[in-house]
């Protein structure tokens, strides 16, 4: 009854360490993974993802957000695409899904296009004239919605400011 007894507690200290063991890999796997001290994530900063590094390659600037609308590389996918005159195609993954909103500022001179993504996530752009008047679009999903100049030729060019999207209900 003893040598049981003695089984018993054995294992279950073996068990005790192994929590511990697993759980020391973990906390330092989130040590890992942190930004490193006086940086924060996007949610906490409003700071895009490398987005100087983006906005000096395509001559853009990614001013802020939530995390929810991201730049990605234009391909094949459900991403949000805008049409620049003087900077070209340009796209943005949408990670929003029910009870969430996506918002991105960004500095996108003469934007005259926006293809709301293929999930159908509601979209509304705000763009600004040369005056500094500002107008939102809604931006219908899975197609070309014009904007700016792409709207009316007489309006002269506007700079896309923010998008905003929901996820569809």
């Amino acid at each position: 009854m003893l040598k049981v007894g003695i089984v018993v507690v054995l294992a279950a200290l073996l068990m005790f360490a192994w929590r511990a063991a697993a759980s020391a890999g973990s906390t330092q796997e989130r040590r890992a993974s942190a930004p490193p001290p006086g940086q924060h994530g996007i949610i906490e900063t409003g700071l895009h993802p490398d987005g100087q590094k983006i906005g000096s390659e395509r001559g853009i600037e990614l001013v802020g957000g939530n995390g929810l609308i991201e730049y990605s590389e234009c391909g094949p996918g459900e991403l949000l695409q805008v049409r620049s005159s003087t900077k070209g195609l340009l796209c943005f993954t949408v990670r929003a899904w029910p009870g969430t909103d996506g918002f991105l500022q960004v500095k996108i001179p003469e934007t005259y296009y926006i293809k709301g993504d293929s999930v159908r996530h509601q979209t509304k752009a705000t763009l600004i004239t040369e005056g500094g008047d500002k107008k939102t679009y809604d931006i219908r999903p899975d197609e070309w919605t014009p904007v700016g100049e792409g709207a009316d030729p007489d309006n002269g060019p506007e700079t896309l400011i923010e998008l905003r999207t929901k996820a569809a209900s």
